[in-house]
């Protein structure tokens, strides 16, 4: 059957308003449709200065039937000469005629499909007039009220979500039923919804993505790898070893990338707080572990394994940084050894101020290259040293540090020590004339 444009005409102001020019469009991104034919705040400038005239703002527009008519009349005539009455829908809906056959839900409204198939629903059942004569149209509609012949699945529709997304939630399934009882139009209906539980405890994309997942379930699904995919190449980077327990929080971390909107370094900040359990230093985790363990044995401190593991996380979530705690590991350092402060604060760290005193007691002991460090009690005890003549803390002469390692009862045991009893003993004798 064929339609003529005044037809089509009025099957947009019906499908838009029904026929009401002080209609109202509830918020999409921030943005409203305004009057009998719903047209967007941001196009109402430049539409009226181009069909009426002179530029209106969104109010003066809606207090304009006059302006209402000429823009929508001009806009889509021009839609129905380019494109045909399916295209011109699509495109006054959507903005892309060609996408008059799509049934992917629209946030906050049917398909295009499904808005075209009711324009041209409305539009076939009118028997003639202008479409835009004058009339509000209010004597022939009742303000937007849902037709009770639709079936579950169209009366979802109307309100811009989909018939099992709404009943799969307690809550929306009993507020879809008040809407169908008492006919409802969208924009009642969706002040409603935003009352709900639901609404005030999911934002906007995760609202979207929970609809998705119930009219478009194979995208959402298709996202929602992806997102696993991200979730686990971070984790992976960060650290995580893989147990039942992680995979969970992997797989809360995806949800989050493909329902919130979360950036990397939400992810990472999530993620973070489980690098290293299991006690498995790897990836980016284990590296930062080594680095901050490194650097407190240079500096002669000792932490536990939970301090390494906690500040290592803190530092793979982004809220510190390494440096924060090599500056905590100085500071602890400085109070240990306080006679070296301003060397450690020059930016030496302790094991090159103690290695004089190592490299001269593994040599006195004849101890193994690297057998000696920062924690053994004799050399401690040489950097914490107190001047009996003036109980200030200093640096303890090497003289004095070589005199007292040679009272190590591992001294006797030495090839030093016996060369040095056997050159005495030899000047003993000497000294009594005797040769040998």
């Amino acid at each position: 059957m064929s339609l003529s444009f005044e037809q089509f005409f009025h099957g947009i102001s019906e499908q838009e308003s029904g026929g009401r020019y002080n209609a109202v469009g509830v918020p999409v991104n921030g943005n409203r449709a305004y009057g009998k034919y719903q047209v967007m705040d941001f196009n109402i400038p430049s539409w009226t200065r181009a069909y009426y005239g002179r530029s209106l703002t969104p109010n003066q527009f809606l207090s304009n039937p006059k302006a209402q008519e000429a823009v929508a009349k001009g806009k889509l005539k021009s839609y129905w000469n380019k494109y045909g009455a399916r295209g011109a829908a699509a495109a006054w809906y959507s903005g892309n005629p060609n996408l008059n056959m799509s049934t992917r839900s629209q946030y906050g409204g049917p398909s295009v499909k499904s808005y075209v198939d009711q324009v041209l629903a409305k539009a076939s059942k009118y028997g003639g007039g202008g479409g835009g004569g004058g009339s509000t149209g209010l004597g022939q509609y009742s303000g937007g009220a849902i037709v009770s012949r639709l079936s579950d699945a169209e009366l979802a529709e109307q309100y811009g979500f989909v018939s099992s997304f709404l009943n799969a939630n307690k809550e929306l399934k009993s507020l879809f039923k008040q809407a169908v009882s008492g006919g409802w139009d969208a924009a009642r209906f969706q002040a409603k919804l935003r009352n709900t539980k639901w609404w005030k405890t999911h934002g906007k994309d995760e609202r979207e993505y929970l609809l998705k997942l119930k009219a478009d379930p194979a995208t959402a699904r298709e996202e929602k790898k992806a997102a696993d995919v991200k979730a686990h190449q971070i984790g992976n980077a960060l650290g995580i070893r893989v147990t039942d327990f992680t995979k969970k929080k992997l797989g809360e971390a995806a949800y989050n990338i493909v329902a919130k909107g979360w950036n990397d370094e939400q992810v990472r900040y999530y993620l973070g707080q489980y690098v290293f359990f299991g006690d498995v230093q790897q990836g980016e985790g284990g590296e930062i572990w080594d680095q901050l363990h490194q650097y407190a044995y240079s500096m002669g401190v000792k932490k536990s394994g939970k301090w390494y593991a906690d500040n290592s996380r803190n530092v793979v979530r982004g809220v510190a940084t390494i440096q924060d705690y090599k500056n905590a590991i100085a500071k602890q350092a400085k109070s240990q050894f306080s006679q070296w402060s301003k060397q450690i604060d020059a930016g030496q760290s302790v094991a090159d101020l103690a290695q004089p005193y190592m490299q001269s007691m593994a040599q006195i002991l004849e101890l193994p290259p690297g057998s000696v460090n920062l924690f053994n009690p004799t050399i401690s005890k040489a950097l914490s040293y107190t001047n009996p003549s003036n109980l200030k803390k200093e640096a303890k002469p090497i003289w004095q540090f070589e005199r007292e390692v040679r009272n190590d009862p591992r001294w006797k045991s030495t090839k030093n020590a016996q060369d040095s009893t056997m050159q005495v003993a030899h000047q003993v004798l000497t000294d009594f004339g005797l040769k040998f």
